[in-house]
């Protein structure tokens, strides 16, 4: 005899338990309860185990937000668009793909080439990877805060 209202849960699989961190969250007007990832991409599993701060984590999501309306990755085309007489901005800095490239530019000039490939494979492309160093490097990438010096 169940001890709750709830009485099936959607939990997942196996393989989801054993790659990310779940949690169960109720279905509004239903009586499931249903898994919740809760570190979906590397960058979530990397604040969870406080790897990165929120300020970097931050960062990492603005990344992920220009490569995604930037074009970078492929998509269905938007049937349901209809040209409109509204105003929309058209200088070139609105732009995502410029407004990446200048990210990325910022990056290399910090980082180089190096800093390029870490914010690509890890917080782009999503990459998982247990290298301390490599994870330590990426959070130098997305601006380890560094502690505030006190004039005397």
């Amino acid at each position: 005899m169940p001890t709750s209202n709830f009485r099936i849960n959607e939990v997942g699989n196996q393989t989801l338990h054993e790659r990310h961190r779940i949690s169960l969250q109720e279905v509004d007007g239903s009586k499931f309860l249903q898994a919740k990832v809760n570190d979906q991409l590397f960058i979530d599993h990397l604040l969870l185990e406080e790897l990165i701060d929120l300020d970097q984590h931050s960062r990492a999501e603005y990344i992920v937000f220009l490569a995604s309306t930037s074009g970078s990755f492929a998509k269905a085309p938007a049937f349901g668009g209809i040209p409109s007489d509204t105003p929309s901005r058209t200088d070139m800095l609105s732009n995502p793909l410029i407004k990446l490239g200048n990210k990325l530019k910022y990056i290399r000039k910090g980082f180089g080439d190096e800093g390029i490939r870490v914010v690509t494979d890890h917080v782009i492309l999503d990459r998982w990877t247990r290298c301390q160093q490599t994870i330590e490097f990426l959070g130098l990438v997305l601006g380890k805060k560094r502690p505030i010096s006190k004039e005397s």
